[in-house]
C-alpha cells in the first residue's frame, strides 16, 4: 500500500537534494570511487564489505573531514541517466543483499539508491507542478527504502550512515518532530563525530521543510555548545553550511542569529585536525560573501584561485561575482 506524501511536503517549493555524483574529490577519493564502482559492478561484494568494514572500523577521514565511509556509500550510488540504468543498478545491490545477509552496507546502499530514485520520479518541479503518478512512484519507492532500513535496525554490525538514510526517509515521509529528534539522539548517541546527522537535522528544521524561523539557528548553537571545544566549532561550521546555503530567501533572518566568528573558529578547528579541501575553502569564501566580510572574502578567493567548487557555488558566474565583489570590482548584490 503506498503511503501519501505528508501535505508539508506537498506544500514544498524546493525539493530534497538527489544523489549526485561526489562533489570537489581529490585524486585520493578518486580512485576509491572507481574502485567501488568496479567492485560493485563486477559483483565483488566481498572488496565492498571489507572497505565499508575497514572505514567504520578506523573511522578514516579525507582533508576537510569528511568521512571515507560516506565518500564509499556515495560512490555506490552514481546517479544514472535512465530507469533501465537505475533497475540495473538496484539489481547489483540486490544481489549483493541476497548473497551476503549479513552486510549492513548492501542494505544501507540499497536504501540509498531507492530513496534517490524516489526523488527523480517526483522531479524537480513546483510540488503543485508534480503529477499524481510522480507522486505515487515517489511514494512506492521512499517506502520500499524504509523497509529495507527498517528490516535491518537489529543486525549485528550497525553503520553510521544507516541512521543518516533513516533521516532523508524520514523527512521524505513527513515524520513529525519528535520522531525526527528521538532518531537524531539515537545517532548521535552511536556515532557522535558524524556530521552528516547534524546536517540533516539542521536541514529538516529549516522553514521550508518542518522548522520555525530560527529552529535550525537555535538548533546549530544547542549542538555546538553541547558538543564543546573545538569539536563544537567544527559541527557549528557543518551546520551554518545547510543554513546559509538552503535558506534560500531567508538568509536576511538566519544570518543575524548565526555566530561568524564560530563559523570561522570551526573552520580553522577543522584545517588544524584534518585539513582542508577544496570544498571547505570554497564553503568559508561563500559564507564570507554572505556575511559581507570582504577581509575574510578575499584571504579566501586567493587560496582558491581558479579551483572553485561545483558543489558550493552550483555556477560559475556566482564565484565570479562574488570574487569580483571581494576585489572591490562590483558592489555587493
Amino acid at each position: 500500500m503506498l503511503v501519501a506524501a505528508s501535505p508539508r511536503v506537498l506544500a514544498q517549493t524546493t525539493v530534497a537534494p538527489t544523489t549526485e555524483e561526489p562533489q570537489d574529490v581529490s585524486e585520493h577519493e578518486g580512485r576509491l570511487v572507481h574502485s567501488v564502482r568496479a567492485y560493485l559492478i563486477a559483483e565483488q561484494f566481498d572488496e565492498l564489505d571489507r572497505l565499508a568494514d575497514q572505514f567504520r572500523r578506523e573511522k578514516e577521514r579525507w582533508p576537510g573531514g569528511q568521512w571515507k565511509l560516506h565518500t564509499l556509500y556515495e560512490a555506490l550510488d552514481a546517479p544514472h541517466q535512465t530507469d533501465k540504468d537505475t533497475v540495473e543498478h538496484l539489481e547489483h545491490l540486490r544481489h549483493w543483499m541476497a548473497q551476503r545477509p549479513e552486510s549492513i552496507t548492501a542494505r544501507v546502499a540499497l536504501a540509498t539508491s531507492l530513496k534517490r530514485w524516489a526523488w527523480v520520479a517526483r522531479g524537480n518541479g513546483l510540488a503543485n507542478t508534480v503529477s499524481e503518478e510522480q507522486w505515487g512512484l515517489f511514494n512506492q519507492r521512499i517506502s520500499e527504502a524504509q523497509v529495507v532500513l527498517e528490516g535491518s535496525r537489529d543486525m549485528k554490525v550497525m553503520c553510521p550512515q544507516w541512521y543518516e538514510e533513516r533521516m532523508a526517509v524520514g523527512l521524505a515521509q513527513g515524520w513529525d518532530g519528535r520522531q525526527m529528534q528521538e532518531l537524531f539522539d539515537r545517532a548521535v548517541q552511536f556515532e557522535p563525530e558524524y556530521q552528516f546527522f547534524y546536517k540533516s537535522r539542521t536541514n529538516y528544521l529549516l522553514p521550508k521543510w518542518y522548522g520555525g524561523p530560527d529552529d535550525a539557528v537555535k538548533f546549530a548553537k544547542k549542538e555546538a555548545d553541547r558538543l564543546g571545544g573545538d569539536r563544537g566549532d567544527r559541527m557549528y561550521f557543518e551546520m551554518a553550511t545547510v543554513i546559509v546555503k538552503k535558506g534560500n530567501g531567508n538568509l536576511e533572518k538566519f544570518l543575524p542569529g548565526m555566530d561568524w566568528a564560530r563559523i570561522q573558529r570551526g573552520y580553522q578547528a577543522m584545517a588544524a585536525q584534518f585539513g582542508l579541501n577544496r570544498g571547505e575553502k570554497n564553503e568559508l569564501a561563500f559564507m564570507a560573501w554572505q556575511f559581507k566580510d570582504k577581509g575574510v572574502a578575499q584571504q579566501q578567493f586567493a587560496s582558491i584561485g581558479q579551483d572553485w567548487s561545483e558543489g558550493v557555488w552550483r555556477d560559475r558566474k556566482l564565484f565570479d561575482r562574488a570574487r569580483d565583489w571581494a576585489d572591490g570590482h562590483t558592489a555587493w548584490p
